[in-house]
């Protein structure tokens, strides 16, 4: 049996999981071997509601649960930030207390294939606060970019079995060796792993990722260089809406507290919160790579319907608004895409 924590987070994370919440539900009705808990509050939803970005009830949770599904944790409508500074600080503390140390993300290209990127998390810029001086306005900030080496060869182990999975389509390791000596360890690292990744800088990764049309099928990177370089493969693939993303613990058993959390990989879109316009396609491919990764949900093989079911809804109705062309009124609402998906997968 698998529990899976819902965390919807701040301004549209709550309503974008409706569809893939519907999905889990009927999937529970008809028996499938999950248990759903929460909602839990975090980011400036638990400010709001308790006075912590991370109350403890959700850990709690969290300690309780094989998998978390979050929405997007940030700004909340009423909210300023002079109220509640950093939201997103709740989900880098919870990647901490549960060792969530690697990061992968799905970008979906309708109508192509998808681009995985594969990154640390947890060290490297992404570093504990521990790690990292503020400056008072004369002293100088500072940010420890440190790399364990096993770390980093976890992280190639994991690439390399995505790349397997895509036999022909180019593989890239991206570093800035020039410059930091944690590439240097990075390209090092790379030319060990047995896996043909070819060395592409960071500048230059992210001039081919504009400029060519054939995108790369396996990005692998530090963390800093692969959450910039996956929002330009969105750009390529027509909306930050179309990117999945899962934070996991490679070695944590079920049974010992979430081995890993599931959102979308945009943002909160205060403006928008309400408004039930928003592109619900990265919470399905989050739900995509739950159901993959869970030992007792994976037999149900619902990754690639959702992925299918992705391509119907695309293909037998409006768009969305980020996907339409300019002027376009004929167009979807967050709730008629949810329904063809969902229509899609019956």
């Amino acid at each position: 049996m698998t529990t899976i924590a819902l965390l919807p987070g701040d301004g549209i994370g709550s309503e974008i999981l409706d569809g893939p919440l519907t999905c889990l539900r009927r999937l529970q009705s008809d028996g499938a071997p999950l248990t759903l808990t929460g909602p839990y509050p975090y980011g400036t939803t638990g400010w709001m509601q308790t006075g912590s970005i991370l109350p403890p009830e959700t850990v709690d949770a969290c300690r309780e649960a094989d998998v978390v599904l979050s929405g997007a944790v940030g700004a909340h409508p009423g909210v300023t930030s002079a109220q509640c500074p950093n939201p997103e600080a709740a989900l880098i503390e919870l990647r901490h207390i549960f060792d969530l140390r690697v990061s992968i993300r799905t970008v979906w290209v309708p109508g192509g294939d998808d681009v995985v990127i594969v990154r640390n998390i947890t060290g490297g810029a992404y570093a504990s606060p521990d790690q990292r001086q503020e400056s008072d306005g004369d002293r100088a900030a500072e940010d420890l970019v440190a790399l364990r080496p096993d770390r980093v060869r976890e992280v190639f182990a994991i690439a390399a079995d995505y790349a397997a999975r895509q036999p022909g389509r180019r593989a890239i390791s991206v570093d800035k060796a020039s410059v930091f000596a944690t590439s240097r360890l990075w390209r090092r690292i790379a030319h060990e792993s047995g896996t043909a990744f070819a060395d592409v800088n960071v500048d230059r990764a992210a001039y081919e990722l504009v400029k060519y049309p054939e995108l790369p099928g396996v990005i692998v990177t530090e963390g800093i260089f692969g959450d910039i370089l996956s929002d330009i493969v969105c750009a390529r693939a027509g909306s930050p809406a179309l990117c999945g993303s899962a934070t996991v613990n490679p070695d944590r058993a079920f049974g010992n507290g979430v081995t890993a959390l599931f959102e979308p990989a945009h943002g909160t879109a205060p403006h928008r919160t309400g408004s039930r316009r928003s592109n619900p396609t990265g919470s399905w491919l989050a739900l995509a790579d739950l159901l993959d990764w869970c030992p007792d949900l994976q037999p149900l093989g619902l990754s690639g319907r959702i992925r299918a079911a992705l391509e119907a809804a695309v293909a037998d109705g409006p768009p969305t608004y980020d996907l339409a062309p300019a002027h376009a009124t004929d167009l979807s609402d967050m709730d008629q895409f949810n329904k063809r998906v969902l229509g899609a997968l019956e």
